[in-house]
Protein backbone atom coordinates (compact mmCIF):
# COMPACT_ATOMS: atom_id res chain seq x y z
CA UNK A 1 0.00 0.00 0.00
CA UNK A 2 2.85 2.36 0.82
CA UNK A 3 4.35 1.77 -2.62
CA UNK A 4 1.06 2.52 -4.33
CA UNK A 5 0.74 5.85 -2.49
CA UNK A 6 4.37 6.68 -3.27
CA UNK A 7 3.89 5.90 -6.99
CA UNK A 8 0.67 7.94 -7.11
CA UNK A 9 2.35 10.88 -5.38
CA UNK A 10 5.30 10.67 -7.76
CA UNK A 11 2.94 10.57 -10.74
CA UNK A 12 1.03 13.63 -9.48
CA UNK A 13 4.27 15.59 -8.98
CA UNK A 14 5.50 14.64 -12.42
CA UNK A 15 2.26 15.74 -14.09
CA UNK A 16 2.03 18.99 -12.15
CA UNK A 17 5.60 19.98 -13.09
CA UNK A 18 5.00 19.28 -16.77
CA UNK A 19 2.16 21.82 -16.81
CA UNK A 20 4.54 24.62 -15.88
CA UNK A 21 6.74 24.12 -18.94
CA UNK A 22 6.82 27.05 -21.35
CA UNK A 23 6.37 26.36 -25.05
CA UNK A 24 9.65 26.25 -26.95
CA UNK A 25 8.67 29.35 -28.97
CA UNK A 26 8.25 31.40 -25.77
CA UNK A 27 11.64 30.23 -24.51
CA UNK A 28 13.26 31.06 -27.85
CA UNK A 29 11.56 34.46 -27.84
CA UNK A 30 13.07 35.24 -24.43
CA UNK A 31 16.51 33.97 -25.51
CA UNK A 32 16.41 36.19 -28.61
CA UNK A 33 15.41 39.24 -26.57
CA UNK A 34 18.28 38.51 -24.17
CA UNK A 35 20.69 38.17 -27.10
CA UNK A 36 19.71 41.57 -28.52
CA UNK A 37 19.88 43.15 -25.06
CA UNK A 38 23.44 41.82 -24.79
CA UNK A 39 24.27 43.20 -28.25
CA UNK A 40 23.05 46.65 -27.18
CA UNK A 41 24.97 46.41 -23.90
CA UNK A 42 28.18 45.45 -25.73
CA UNK A 43 27.64 48.34 -28.14
CA UNK A 44 27.19 50.78 -25.24
CA UNK A 45 30.38 49.47 -23.61
CA UNK A 46 32.32 49.71 -26.87
CA UNK A 47 32.86 45.94 -26.91
CA UNK A 48 32.98 45.03 -30.60
CA UNK A 49 34.35 41.56 -29.83
CA UNK A 50 31.40 40.92 -27.52
CA UNK A 51 29.02 41.65 -30.39
CA UNK A 52 31.01 39.53 -32.86
CA UNK A 53 30.92 36.61 -30.39
CA UNK A 54 27.17 36.56 -31.03
CA UNK A 55 27.59 36.31 -34.81
CA UNK A 56 27.52 32.97 -36.65
CA UNK A 57 30.65 32.01 -38.60
CA UNK A 58 28.56 31.75 -41.79
CA UNK A 59 27.11 35.27 -41.48
CA UNK A 60 25.97 36.60 -44.86
CA UNK A 61 23.66 39.57 -45.22
CA UNK A 62 22.89 41.29 -48.53
CA UNK A 63 26.32 40.30 -49.85
CA UNK A 64 28.15 41.36 -46.68
CA UNK A 65 30.19 38.94 -44.56
CA UNK A 66 31.33 39.23 -40.94
CA UNK A 67 34.14 41.62 -41.91
CA UNK A 68 31.60 44.09 -43.35
CA UNK A 69 29.44 43.75 -40.23
CA UNK A 70 32.49 44.55 -38.09
CA UNK A 71 33.14 47.67 -40.18
CA UNK A 72 29.49 48.75 -39.85
CA UNK A 73 29.58 48.28 -36.08
CA UNK A 74 32.79 50.32 -35.82
CA UNK A 75 31.30 53.09 -38.00
CA UNK A 76 28.18 53.24 -35.84
CA UNK A 77 30.24 53.21 -32.63
CA UNK A 78 32.24 56.16 -33.95
CA UNK A 79 29.00 58.04 -34.64
CA UNK A 80 26.87 57.00 -31.64
CA UNK A 81 27.51 56.22 -27.99
CA UNK A 82 24.28 54.41 -27.11
CA UNK A 83 22.11 51.74 -28.69
CA UNK A 84 18.73 50.60 -27.46
CA UNK A 85 17.05 47.73 -29.30
CA UNK A 86 13.30 47.61 -28.81
CA UNK A 87 12.05 44.22 -29.98
CA UNK A 88 8.58 44.56 -31.47
CA UNK A 89 8.04 40.89 -32.33
CA UNK A 90 9.89 37.79 -33.44
CA UNK A 91 8.86 35.88 -36.54
CA UNK A 92 9.95 32.24 -36.36
CA UNK A 93 10.76 30.43 -39.59
CA UNK A 94 10.98 26.81 -38.49
CA UNK A 95 12.84 25.62 -35.43
CA UNK A 96 16.23 27.12 -36.26
CA UNK A 97 15.60 30.49 -37.93
CA UNK A 98 13.96 33.71 -36.81
CA UNK A 99 13.52 37.27 -38.05
CA UNK A 100 13.43 39.97 -35.38
CA UNK A 101 11.33 43.05 -36.05
CA UNK A 102 12.70 45.82 -33.90
CA UNK A 103 13.24 49.52 -33.55
CA UNK A 104 16.93 50.31 -33.02
CA UNK A 105 17.54 53.65 -31.30
CA UNK A 106 21.06 55.07 -31.72
CA UNK A 107 21.96 58.21 -29.82
CA UNK A 108 24.89 60.52 -29.24
CA UNK A 109 25.38 63.99 -27.82
CA UNK A 110 24.44 65.59 -31.13
CA UNK A 111 21.89 63.27 -32.77
CA UNK A 112 19.32 60.55 -32.26
CA UNK A 113 18.41 58.11 -35.01
CA UNK A 114 15.92 55.23 -35.04
CA UNK A 115 15.83 52.42 -37.57
CA UNK A 116 12.95 50.05 -38.17
CA UNK A 117 14.50 46.64 -38.65
CA UNK A 118 14.77 44.53 -40.72
CA UNK A 119 13.49 47.09 -43.24
CA UNK A 120 16.39 49.57 -42.84
CA UNK A 121 19.48 47.37 -42.81
CA UNK A 122 18.62 44.25 -40.82
CA UNK A 123 22.18 43.57 -39.67
CA UNK A 124 21.02 42.06 -36.36
CA UNK A 125 17.57 40.91 -37.49
CA UNK A 126 18.18 37.47 -38.97
CA UNK A 127 19.06 34.79 -36.46
CA UNK A 128 19.89 31.09 -36.57
CA UNK A 129 19.88 28.57 -33.74
CA UNK A 130 23.13 26.62 -33.72
CA UNK A 131 24.25 24.20 -30.99
CA UNK A 132 21.46 25.33 -28.69
CA UNK A 133 22.02 29.09 -28.87
CA UNK A 134 20.76 31.86 -31.12
CA UNK A 135 23.32 33.69 -33.24
CA UNK A 136 23.16 36.60 -35.68
CA UNK A 137 23.14 34.97 -39.11
CA UNK A 138 22.13 37.49 -41.78
CA UNK A 139 19.58 36.85 -44.49
CA UNK A 140 21.98 34.51 -46.36
CA UNK A 141 21.59 36.38 -49.65
CA UNK A 142 24.41 37.60 -51.85
CA UNK A 143 22.34 40.43 -53.33
CA UNK A 144 21.52 43.74 -51.71
CA UNK A 145 18.11 43.67 -53.35
CA UNK A 146 16.15 41.19 -55.38
CA UNK A 147 17.52 40.89 -58.91
CA UNK A 148 15.21 42.31 -61.57
CA UNK A 149 13.77 39.99 -64.16
CA UNK A 150 14.91 40.42 -67.74
CA UNK A 151 12.49 40.14 -70.59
Amino acid sequence: MKYLILVALLLILLLSNSCNQEPSEAISNREIRDLLYDVALDFNLGNVYGILDKVHNDYLHKGDIVWHLNEEILDRMARFQLLDIEVLFVEFQGDHDAVVHSRDHYSSAIEDVSYNEPESSGYFSYLHRDNGSWLIYGNQQWFKQEPKERF
